[in-house]
């Protein structure tokens, strides 16, 4: 029989044993995150809520920034959908409608075409030598012409001799002379135009005079505008003097191969002798590259049925022709608009659907400029601020203008 002494030594031992156990577990799951105690439970919700992120605060920012930008976005795209136009100077003589812009050119069959061969017309402006106003081709100037006037071409008339001429200047005129083409090259370009780049040969008669300088003009110009698909090259303005086709063909020979060499397709003009007005000679011996153009010039107030006559002839026998200055002043820059004259030259322009660019694009005090003497506008041109010569050329746009936009609607 078991004493009682026995039993309670044997229910401690229990005890101990059952303690040592249930300690032991409780330990090992403690010490492995496995058990939360009672007296936990408090601290672990105030570290929890402390914890947790506040998810509608970081949100919110968020939420405001995106509807901002979307509205942004949205906002910015109902601009890009309606683009307006910057309004020209209040006063400034503005036509209906503009000129087609037709993309790269060619000629075909005489006639000057788009790439899809249909026939083409460019109508625009000369400016005056760039070297005596330089202030009539800036960008300005050219945007102004663009949306004021609607013309799709400009002729840049860099004189070779006269007057700080790129071939008497010196080598810092020279410069600044292919920095004004440059800047108007352009501007002309951004404002959907064709541009030409004229080698204006006048007081050095005969263009082999400055072949070699021309040879090096061109040929950097070429590199420069190879991209480009509206720029024309004039390579000499008005041969004259004692000057015959077989000296131009000589020039032409070896100025054109050096465009030729880097830009196959550009168009160029080539001026005909007694001031780029004999096309006869050229139509019995024309040159053999193409998209080739024969410049010819005239003065309505000098140049009349005769001439006319030349051109008809030349343009009946296919010759490509692009009248690349005229006037309806006289042959000297001066006098009154002929108007009669003026009509029949316009009849012929565009009976054939001729391209060509009136001179000039000055303020000078002469007949032929357009703008007259007094002002002082550069770009925006008020219509009293032009000459009779600018008035009928402007009136003249103004009908192409409309016809051109009756034709598209």
């Amino acid at each position: 029989m078991v004493s009682r002494k026995q039993r309670f030594r044997t229910a401690l031992l229990v005890l101990f044993l059952t303690a040592v156990i249930v300690g032991g577990v409780f330990g090992i799951s403690y010490y492995k995150g496995g058990v939360t105690f009672p007296w936990q439970v408090a601290s672990y919700t105030k570290q929890a809520k402390a914890d947790k992120p506040a998810k509608n605060k970081a949100k919110e920012p968020k939420l405001v920034v995106k509807e901002k930008a979307s509205k942004e976005k949205a906002e910015d795209k109902s601009v890009e959908e309606q683009p307006q136009e910057e309004p020209a100077a209040a006063n400034a003589a503005k036509t209906t409608g503009k000129l087609g812009y037709y993309g790269a050119l060619s000629v075909s069959n005489g006639q000057l075409v788009d790439a899809n061969g249909k026939n083409v017309q460019l109508t625009g402006v000369s400016s005056h030598g760039i070297n005596w106003f330089p202030e009539f081709i800036t960008p300005e100037a050219i945007k102004s012409l663009r949306d004021n006037w609607g013309i799709n071409v400009i002729r840049l008339a860099m004189y070779t001799s006269d007057y700080n001429g790129y071939c008497v200047g010196g080598a810092d005129n020279q410069q600044a002379l292919k920095n004004k083409i440059d800047d108007a090259v352009k501007a002309a370009t951004d404002n959907e135009m064709y541009v030409i780049i004229d080698w204006h040969i006048l007081n050095d008669n005969n263009p082999n005079q400055y072949k070699s300088e021309a040879i090096q003009f061109f040929g950097e110009m070429v590199r420069k505008y190879r991209s480009n698909e509206n720029v024309i090259y004039e390579i000499c303005n008005e041969p004259n003097g004692d000057t015959t086709w077989s000296d131009i063909k000589t020039y032409a020979n070896e100025v054109i191969p050096v465009i030729r060499n880097v830009d196959s397709d550009a168009i160029i003009l080539v001026g005909t002798p007694r001031w780029s007005s004999d096309l006869d000679a050229v139509a019995e011996s024309p040159l053999e590259f193409d998209n080739i153009m024969y410049a010819f010039h005239f003065y309505g107030a000098t140049h009349k049925s005769s001439y006319r006559n030349t051109l008809t002839n030349a343009l009946d026998e296919g010759l490509p022709v692009f009248i690349s200055e005229y006037g309806y002043v006289g042959a000297d820059g001066n006098g009154e608009v002929d108007q009669k004259e003026a009509e029949k030259w316009d009849d012929v322009i565009d009976e054939y659907g001729l391209s060509s660019c009136i001179w000039n694009l000055s303020n000078k005090d002469e007949g032929s400029a357009l703008i007259v003497s007094g002002s002082d506008k550069k770009s925006d041109y008020p219509y009293e601020d032009l000459t009779a010569q600018g008035q009928y050329f402007f009136n003249k746009l103004n009908n192409l203008n409309m016809e051109n936009t009756d034709n598209d609607n």
